[in-house]
């Protein structure tokens, strides 16, 4: 419709019911959008067959890289033979592109899902700081466990174990190459004879290669089965653990200490408060792990994260935090608890001697890393940390590292072990890194800014409906609308008119001349 075809009303309307509309729809957007879609994108989030989640959480986006550090035992020799302070030299890394995939997916009407986690990892040359075939000298974990399960035995039967030792290949340490440690493996003559001998009171060998990630690439077994909660009914549970390998608590540790709960770290709860630690679980620690919040921020690909990092609580064991006393295995309460700073992990690793903490011993007491010679904790490189977008529950960078080490110490009755001090040997270190893409980042991005792009369009519709008003009170004010000086010269010429004709004169007829006349 165009003005020259409009009446002066006509346009009034148009101006003002366009202006009122969209005065009223823009503060409408400004005060309602935001809480819409907010509610929109929190029931679009739980995991379910045909959500966007799940296309994401089936088959992680982005690359995760794993980066492996062998500890070089530089000093074996000399540390059995003259029980000199140990040497070790961390070699690496040694990086792995991880791809992750979700298998056996089972939906529950429980509102969880159970599935497999399949990790398969590929060599990157580019990105590794040592070579596959770099030569390393490590503990001989066969020999050292045998050793330490049979520590408290009689000494008869340590005489036996002594001799067998001695004459199956146990040795206090091996060399190998760095792939051959890690997945490659190799045959260990120790674990033959273990094998083959079928101690049934010993744990069950079922290989006589060894290797830290024997058997482990491309396996969709290894770690156990999960049941984590989807959102659906209750988005503040998406997520969170239910089960592992069918059970709520890994029985290790007594209490919360043992009990499952927090993420795999694929999948967090949106929308929680910043101060809020984040919990997650990984199979190959035995435990939950919770990162505090540091307070902060970051800007990664435009978008704003939180960070959340490993403290001196993290591994402590009831010194610094008592409601961590529960990480003390039963067998060494009251009085014979680890210092802070590091996870016993025997209750997990069938009696063996082994720790878990931030690598370098970073945030231990010193008693940990006194005992050996190359401990360089570094807090920029050694640092566990996850920085997090917390609205939307996304991690946007991951540095998951941790140290894995072995508590040796003499036995005078077992050959290897003579004369040797003690010490906390290191065996490896693993950092998984993950940094979020730009196409990822992209749709993140996006969701996020939602609330704002409708706000902000509620403004301009406000301010242009608010415009279209004020155009027309100013137009109404001075006259000025399209046609008004006809109407106006018609009004004025039915005024004159009146008085002459004593009736009503032909209104239409003159307004008509009006127009003719423009």
């Amino acid at each position: 419709m165009c003005c020259n075809c409009c009446s002066v009303t006509q346009q009034k309307i148009w101006v003002f019911g366009s202006g009122t509309f969209l005065a009223v729809f823009g503060l409408l957007c400004i005060i309602l959008w935001p809480s819409f879609i907010d509610t929109q994108i929190m029931k679009a989030l739980p995991l379910t067959p045909t959500s966007k989640t799940f296309e994401k959480w089936e088959e992680l986006p982005i690359p995760v890289y794993v980066y492996m550090y062998l500890w070089n035992w530089t000093n074996a020799d000399d540390v059995s033979a003259n029980g000199v302070k140990p040497m070790f030299e961390q070699l690496g890394p040694y990086v792995y592109r991880e791809e992750r995939k979700k298998m056996d997916l089972e939906w529950h009407d429980n509102n969880t899902v159970t599935f497999n986690p399949q990790r398969t990892w590929f060599w990157e040359e580019e990105l590794s700081g040592g070579k596959q075939s770099d030569i390393v000298t490590v503990p001989h974990l066969p020999s050292l466990a045998a050793a330490s399960q049979m520590r408290d035995s009689p000494k008869l039967l340590k005489i036996f174990f002594n001799q067998a030792l001695n004459s199956n290949g146990g040795c206090l340490a091996a060399t190998h190459t760095a792939a051959e440690w890690l997945f490659d493996g190799f045959y260990d003559e120790f674990l033959h004879y273990a094998m083959e001998l079928n101690n049934p009171l010993a744990p069950a060998i079922e290989d006589d290669h060894f290797a830290w990630f024997l058997n482990r690439n491309g396996s969709k077994d290894f770690e156990g089965a999960f049941t984590v909660h989807t959102g659906v009914g209750n988005i503040k549970q998406m997520g969170d653990i239910q089960f592992w390998k069918g059970q709520n608590h890994t029985g290790w540790y007594e209490g919360d200490c043992g009990r499952l709960n927090g993420s795999t770290t694929d999948l967090f709860v949106p929308d929680e408060p910043l101060e809020k630690a984040l919990t997650i679980f990984i199979p190959d620690t035995c435990r939950i792990i919770n990162l505090e919040f540091t307070g902060e921020s970051y800007e990664i690909e435009g978008i704003t994260g939180w960070k959340y990092e490993v403290t001196p609580n993290t591994f402590d064991n009831g010194q610094l935090n008592g409601n961590m006393k529960c990480y003390c295995p039963l067998e060494r309460q009251p009085d014979n608890c680890p210092q802070t700073g590091a996870t016993d992990l025997s209750p997990c690793a069938e009696g063996v001697p082994m720790f878990l903490s931030a690598d370098h011993f970073m945030y231990a007491d010193e008693s940990y890393s006194n005992t050996i010679i190359g401990f360089q904790p570094d807090y920029e490189k050694n640092n566990f940390f996850i920085i997090m977008e917390r609205k939307l529950g996304v991690p946007m960078q991951v540095n998951a590292a941790v140290m894995i080490t072995l508590y040796m110490e003499e036995d005078k009755d077992i050959d290897i072990l003579k004369g040797i001090p003690s010490f906390y040997a290191p065996l490896f270190t693993t950092a998984s890194r993950a940094v979020i893409n730009k196409e990822l980042a992209k749709e993140l991005k996006l969701a996020l800014n939602l609330p704002t792009i409708g706000r902000y369009t509620g403004v301009g519709m406000l301010c242009l409906g608010c415009i279209l008003i004020g155009i027309g009170i100013i137009l109404t004010w001075k006259r000025k609308w399209h046609g008004q000086g006809a109407a106006d010269k018609a009004a004025l010429i039915y005024h004159q008119n009146e008085p002459e004709t004593g009736g009503i004169p032909n209104y239409p007829e003159v307004v008509r001349g009006a127009k003719l006349s423009i």
